[in-house]
């Protein structure tokens, strides 16, 4: 019985807060912690938005629906310097408010009289706030109540280790005071961010009833998935964010609980809402969350340095309704569920199998049957400047490529795939609210409109972050404009089923045979495979991996693998080699290619294998022109340069310096830490702060085996693009090095970096 969950409404809500950006984003307090003076706090507050800046950016336009992600995509990149100029505080899935009348809800969530507020600010935030129709009178009146005069809010910051609320930069117009002396989980610190979040949570309820059709008394329960923790010393996550914001915001008839999974918490709270619905247990649900004030500002140095404004400067927050099947609204296809497995692996390729093809080959769908994908949706104003580049372009790109794998779509058709089921993102960087989400209240209207048929939801975490596990974490679900005849779609998904049997068999002979003759079109790498740590299914998955990005590898087995493959380059038979290990002369060396953790940039490490130079420093800096050579070969039209801070690297830098200066063209990177320069600390390389990271090859080739194996315990080499291609002066073959330990994705990668 085709009887799905439906998503019965939606809300979309921003709290302009810049100076919450100086005083509790964490890249600030830890900068004025660790570089008190430092000249970047100084040029900051210059850089923050006024409201009216934050209500014209087109991205939050389209966050609470005033704007849709097509009218975004239109706009010339970037979009901070463009105004939308039909902006509006008031938008169809939600609002945005600003910092003053933020912190008077802050205040009406209050329960415990933290929250003070200076007395004649309080009187003007209830008028507000008044005028929202918001809240009840008695939550309003409430406002004026347990606040003080501002020599006492100065007292308090000063003596009793309370929070101050500020307004342009050092106006003290509030403060969150600690509930405990002692407890650090009843900090001052802590209970302002959770109060944050709350309040932002709150707002998006109250809205959520406020947009849609529905009596709040008939939500049962409600689920919060925000990224924060309440609790005290002897639990410090105990709950519960989501009765303490559905109180507030009026469900009176709701019970309800938490549910974490870092970003991929909205992902798992829906689909947590949709077996409830479909069990029976509750008809309604409520998915919900607040946002984050650690957050606000985090790449803020990143824009600051690049002349933009500090855009990270508003407390996000979003309610979604899933109700029973009430035959109108979208479904939440309960029976299309990706997720990745304990036993899944790290490596995009295998995320992305995880979270996409897997659970569209049990369903009988292609690629293509979904219209849109929705990933982790970030604002690419935020993030590449920063050198996260495009986040969803990017999810979009491996979803295609897996497409093209399945050989489901051909390698020229990836952009036009991009394009036609991807979106510009358009989310706040915080965490948990881009993670897919934002698109199901677009969604809804175009299902209901019918521009929209099917769409995936996808929710991606990292788990490491809480240092309890390596694994990776996500949940996919798909869903679908409602069929209003059950026996109709019924129908419809059995022929689709029989359909797409029939191309999943063609599919699979397609496969056969490009394997039969291990070629596909294109560039042509010999791949010399000698001494692997794996078995050889792992080398014929490489070269599946390299065939679906159109590079044809040949096999060169056996004892006199490295004489066939060097007789294949020698005859041009073959334009590269890979292979996992090489006895390049003296004077050569290897430039490898890593993702670092931090942003997910790449980076090129010179070098990793091989000797540049006997003596050390003339070897660091042959090492630096190398990777230059690596990078532009590459694609990055100006690298920057980094020098690890290992011996040597000052008098590399020295000589590095000088020939800039006569005119050579090297670009020195800036360290990320407080003191800057061109010596990279271990910070630098795990952010990915220069392109190209100068190190000797010992100290290379161990940052090589982390860089690819930090999430599998080091037996296997998961991401990255291998050791990469011996240089050095005279030497005219493109050899490419693995490493034993290498699998699939590292080993097809070093063929795409080839």
């Amino acid at each position: 019985m085709n009887d799905y969950p439906v998503i019965k409404g939606t809300s979309y809500t921003l709290a302009a807060a810049p100076d919450m950006v100086l005083y509790n984003g964490t890249t600030q307090t830890t900068e004025r912690i660790v570089n008190p003076g430092s000249g970047y706090l100084e040029e900051l507050p210059g850089h923050l938005r006024e409201y009216g800046d934050v209500l014209s950016y087109i991205p939050n336009q389209v966050y609470i629906g005033n704007a849709s992600h097509e009218e975004l995509r239109g706009t010339e990149f970037p979009y901070y310097d463009k105004k939308w100029e039909a902006a509006k505080e008031d938008g169809p899935f939600g609002l945005i408010i600003p910092e003053d009348e933020f912190y008077g809800v802050m205040h009406i969530c209050d329960v415990f009289e933290l929250v003070a507020l200076e007395q004649g600010f309080a009187q003007t935030v209830k008028e507000k706030l008044a005028r929202r129709g918001m809240f009840t009178p008695e939550q309003l009146d409430g406002l004026l109540k347990h606040n003080g005069e501002a020599q006492e809010l100065k007292r308090l910051v000063e003596e009793e280790h309370s929070e101050g609320l500020y307004l342009r930069g050092n106006e003290l117009v509030g403060v969150v005071k600690r509930a405990h002396d002692v407890d650090v989980n009843l900090s001052a610190h802590v209970m302002l961010e959770n109060l944050a979040s709350k309040a932002s949570n709150v707002i998006s309820l109250i809205q959520l009833r406020l947009k849609n059709e529905f009596n709040p008394d008939d939500v049962e329960y409600v689920i919060d998935c925000c990224e924060e923790a309440c609790g005290d010393m002897n639990q410090r996550g105990g709950g519960n964010f989501a009765k303490a914001s559905a109180e507030i915001a009026g469900y009176r008839n709701a019970t309800g609980s938490d549910v974490r999974g870092f970003c991929a918490g909205p992902a798992h709270a829906m689909l947590h809402a949709a077996a409830l619905v479909k069990a029976g247990t509750f008809k309604n649900v409520v998915v919900t969350a607040g946002g984050c004030t650690a957050k606000l500002g985090m790449n803020a140095k990143d824009h600051v340095k690049k002349g933009l404004p500090v855009l990270e400067d508003c407390i996000a927050g979003f309610s979604v309704l899933v109700s029973a099947d009430d035959g109108v609204h979208p479904q939440i296809r309960t029976d299309i569920v990706g997720c990745h497995k304990i036993a899944t692996g790290s490596a995009p390729q295998m995320v992305i199998s995880a979270l996409v093809a897997e659970p569209l080959e049990r369903a009988g769908l292609k690629f293509t049957d979904i219209d849109k994908y929705a990933p982790e949706l970030q604002n690419p104003d935020i993030t590449k400047p920063a050198g996260a580049g495009d986040v969803p372009e990017a999810n979009y790109k491996m979803i295609a490529a897996l497409a093209v794998m399945k050989k489901q779509l051909g390698r020229a058709e990836i952009p036009d795939f991009v394009k036609k089921h991807g979106m510009t993102g358009w989310a706040p960087t915080q965490g948990h609210i881009p993670s897919g989400v934002p698109y199901l209240g677009p969604l809804v209207r175009e299902c209901l409109e019918g521009t929209t048929r099917r769409a995936m939801i996808i929710g991606k975490g990292s788990l490491f972050l809480g240092r309890m596990t390596n694994l990776f974490d996500g949940v996919s679900f798909v869903v679908q404009a409602n069929e209003k005849a059950a026996e109709r779609e019924k129908q419809a998904v059995e022929d689709e089923a029989v359909g797409n049997a029939a191309v999943g068999a063609a599919t699979a002979q397609a496969s056969r045979t490009v394997l039969s003759r291990g070629a596909c079109p294109g560039i042509k790498i010999v791949f010399a495979l000698e001494g692997s740590e794996h078995r050889a299914q792992e080398m014929e998955r490489a070269l599946q991996l390299a065939a679906a990005k159109g590079i044809n590898a040949v096999i060169c087995n056996g004892p006199d693998a490295h004489r066939a493959m060097e007789e294949e380059l020698a005859a041009g038979k073959a334009q590269a080699a890979v292979t996992m290990h090489y006895p390049f002369p003296i004077g050569v060396s290897t430039v490898g290619k890593v993702i670092t953790p931090a942003r997910g940039r790449a980076m090129y490490i010179a070098n990793t294998t091989g000797t540049s130079d006997t003596d050390r420093v003339s070897a660091l800096v042959k090492n630096a022109i190398a990777g230059i050579i690596a990078a532009k070969a590459d694609g990055v039209e100006h690298p920057t340069v980094g020098i690890a801070n290992i011996d040597g690297a000052r008098a590399c830098a020295k000589i590095l310096k000088g020939l800039k200066e006569n005119g050579y063209d090297i670009r020195f990177a800036e360290s990320a830490r407080a003191d800057g320069g061109v010596e990279m600390r271990g910070n630098d390389l795990l952010m990915g702060t220069a392109d190209v990271m100068v190190m000797d090859s010992l100290t290379g080739n161990l940052m090589m085996k982390m860089f690819s194996s930090y999430t599998t315990g080091g037996q296997y080499e998961a991401v990255g693009y291998g050791y990469g291609p011996g240089i050095g002066e005279g030497y005219d073959k493109l050899v490419m090095i693995v490493s034993r330990a290498s699998g699939a994705p590292v080993i097809a990668g070093a063929m795409e970096y080839a």
